[in-house]
């Protein structure tokens, strides 16, 4: 029991303590946050679930909505700052799924699938998420692309493991029982043509090769998490039922 209370202390260290965003990275993040609350229509929801919330930017929304929001969080430094918001926040890893004491309009998971071991981990998350769902509820999954992300997919973070797409996020959530899928991109906060320009260009930047070679420049490793921020990621929304 405290060996895994250990290890649940230091999931996710590496977020919480490496390389903390600046404040303009964080205006780019809750910008992003913005667009995926939008686009799910979650002003509408009057609860929500969300899954690896991390430093909070979408609990920040819901929070400021009056929205009755609980997130899911492995990391204790991250689940206490949330609770310090006045979320209620339940300490453990996916899948499986914790038990929850009442049902949701909305669940989401941002940034989290593709740190998923598996296909069946993927699934059996998505299943269980469609079980906790009130008739009519939604899931709301952004994860990066992997067609536009490639090698950066991998050397970004020690923990991806799932490869995640827009067919192959829709595939996954149509085969959890959900229906009216729905999907949109997104580059930094930009959506549309600009967002496809951007991750274009993102796709091309060097500074990761910069930052191999030189890893202990930070102006380089900085510009490569900014490069990062700008690659495209996908937000899919499957509804139950309806």
């Amino acid at each position: 029991m405290e060996q895994n209370k250990k290890e649940l202390d230091s999931f996710f260290n590496h977020y919480s303590t490496q390389g903390k965003p600046t404040e303009v990275g964080m205006k780019l993040v809750r910008g992003a946050a913005a667009k995926i609350f939008k686009f799910a229509q979650a002003h509408k929801a009057t609860s929500i679930l969300e899954i690896g919330p991390g430093r909070g930017a979408f609990a920040d929304l819901c929070l400021e909505h009056g929205i009755e929001y609980q997130a899911i969080e492995a990391n204790e430094s991250m689940a206490r700052a949330l609770e310090e918001k006045g979320a209620k926040v339940i300490r453990t890893t996916v899948p499986p799924l914790p038990s929850v004491d009442k049902d949701f309009d909305l669940a989401v998971i941002i940034n989290v699938m593709e740190h998923l071991n598996s296909m069946r981990d993927a699934l059996d998350v998505t299943s269980q998420v469609f079980k906790v769902l009130r008739p009519g509820g939604k899931f709301v999954v952004c994860s990066p692309d992997y067609l536009n992300w490639r090698r950066n997919f991998f050397n970004c973070d020690f923990s991806h493991n799932y490869v995640t797409t827009r067919r192959r996020l829709e595939q996954l959530l149509l085969n959890a029982g959900f229906s009216n899928i729905k999907c949109r991109y997104l580059s930094g906060h930009l959506t549309g043509f600009t967002c496809g320009l951007a991750s274009a260009l993102a796709g091309i930047m060097p500074f990761g090769f910069f930052n191999a070679i030189a890893p202990n420049s930070r102006l380089l490793y900085k510009l490569y998490k900014l490069q990062l921020t700008f690659l495209r990621n996908v937000i899919v929304i499957g509804q139950k039922g309806g």
